[in-house]
């Protein structure tokens, strides 16, 4: 559960940071009936920072007990999130568009790719794997798109036939009956699928934000339906040595434990 913590963690200190800027609305009340309060309810940034507290709480206490993605409204069939999401909830949208442009681009700069081919023709990445560099050789069409995050719009839809939407919470695994979902749709389109020979495949796309969580652990699902791995420790081993920044946390690796014993049995 420690990823879990952790991102839940970054939502929390939104929630206090946003309370301790709260002193600089402070301005005289208007009416006594405010008088014992300390800080001014009525102005709009005050209004807005008491907002931000309890939302990014609210999310916190989701992102722990691994609910609450639905109301982000994420559209699982276009990959799409409504203006209203972004409207209500400009708070949780704001800083993690921000941090996970910044995550992204400090992992670049330290050699960790927008996406891996991990194996041939299965790709894993995060948020921006559609801009896999030059030198690279990404298929001009993906066969299938998995996509596992709840917070962001999918930007690879118009350059995929199949796409798969499974949101959750970063560091949070999806149920086990989504994550057959997923496997069995890679399965389905993967050229390396063993159930694909002599049959028309592609490549595949598995990503959530940051290409190292959510990702990998559909991608081990995936490997492990396409005939290519006995187990999905196994399967971990080939993501984590064409993706070396993969890992799982312990609820992750229940969740893999679990759909093994229900689905590969």
């Amino acid at each position: 559960m420690g990823a879990v913590h952790g991102c839940h963690m970054k939502y929390v200190a939104l929630s206090l940071i946003s309370l301790l800027a709260l002193p600089m609305t402070c301005t005289p009340h208007p009416s006594p009936l405010f008088s014992s309060f300390p800080y001014n309810p009525t102005t709009p940034l005050a209004a807005v920072l008491w907002y931000s507290a309890v939302l990014n709480m609210v999310i916190a206490i989701g992102f722990k007990l691994r609910v609450g993605c639905e109301l982000l409204m994420k559209d699982q069939k276009a990959g799409t999130i409504p203006a209203l999401s972004y409207l209500l909830f400009f708070p949780f949208h704001v800083p993690t568009f921000l941090y996970t442009y910044i995550h992204t681009v400090l992992g670049v700069s330290h050699g960790v790719n927008y996406a891996d081919e991990v194996l041939p023709n299965f790709w894993v990445g995060g948020r921006y794997a559609h801009k896999i560099p030059a030198g690279q050789s990404p298929p001009s069409q993906w066969e299938v798109t998995v996509d596992l995050t709840s917070e962001f719009p999918e930007l690879s839809i118009g350059s995929t036939k199949v796409y798969v939407s499974a949101p959750v919470w970063d560091g949070t695994p999806p149920h086990i009956d989504d994550i057959d979902r997923c496997a069995s749709a890679i399965a389905d389109g993967w050229s390396g699928s063993d159930g694909n020979k002599g049959k028309a495949g592609g490549a595949v796309m598995v990503h959530c934000a940051h290409g190292r969580g959510r990702s990998c652990l559909i991608a081990c699902a995936g490997i492990v339906k396409s005939g290519k791995a006995k187990s999905w420790r196994e399967a971990f081993e080939m993501v984590k040595e064409g993706r070396k920044v993969c890992k799982l946390n312990a609820g992750m690796r229940d969740a893999l434990e679990r759909w093994e014993k229900k689905y590969m049995q």
